[in-house]
This record gives C-alpha cells, structure tokens and sequence, in this order.
C-alpha cells in the first residue's frame, strides 16, 4: 500500500492568494499519489497569511487524516483552500501538519 503514495523535496514552492505571495519555500514537498495530480505542501513556517480550521476532513487510507483550513489573504477569506494532515501513516511522517493548497482557490507556482 506504501507504493501508492511517493514523496519527493521541491525545489520550490510559491503560492499567491489575490495576487499576494503568502508562502515561499525550499522546504516543502511534492506528493505523487496514483493517477491524481501531484500536489505541493509547504510547511506550515513558510504560510504567511492566516489559516484556520474549516469544514470538512476525513481519512486517506494511503496518507490519514486530514482536514480543510480556511485562509484569509489580500482582505479576503478563502473558504476550505487548503488542507493538512495532522495524524500520518508513516509514509506521509514527512508531510505531517504542512499544508496543501487547492489550485483553483490559489495560484501554485512550482521551480
């Protein structure tokens, strides 16, 4: 089950809430899950806008569990943009409490 989920360093990691950068990174990770899009955390030091718990959550089988984070950047609150996993399967130790983004709430840009 552990081939499911792969993990790798990036290089960098830029994300942008209404045209205003709230994280930059060369800490945070690249994760390859199945035939899903790879998605980009970036630890939580390196988010400058404020998060805060949203609705929903759940449990990956393949990553555990998991919940959304609200965000408010640029004057604006961004419902659910992204998300983080506070209990990890071992595979995933690595990303435990970093934070993924949702690219249609937020601009990802990858080096």
């Amino acid at each position: 089950m552990t081939d499911h989920v792969r993990l790798a360093p990036a290089k960098r990691i830029q994300i942008r809430a209404g045209g205003q950068l709230i994280a930059d990174t060369d800490g945070g990770y690249v994760v390859h899950e199945g035939t899903l899009p790879a998605r980009y955390y970036v630890p939580p030091a390196a988010v400058t806008a404020a998060l805060a718990d949203g609705q929903g959550g759940g449990t990956c089988p393949w990553k555990g569990q998991w919940k959304h984070l609200d965000l408010d950047a640029a004057g604006t609150r961004i419902a659910s943009a992204a998300w983080t996993y506070y209990e990890t399967t071992p595979v995933c130790a690595p990303i435990r409490d970093f934070i993924a983004f949702y690219p249609g709430k937020v601009e990802i840009v990858v080096e």
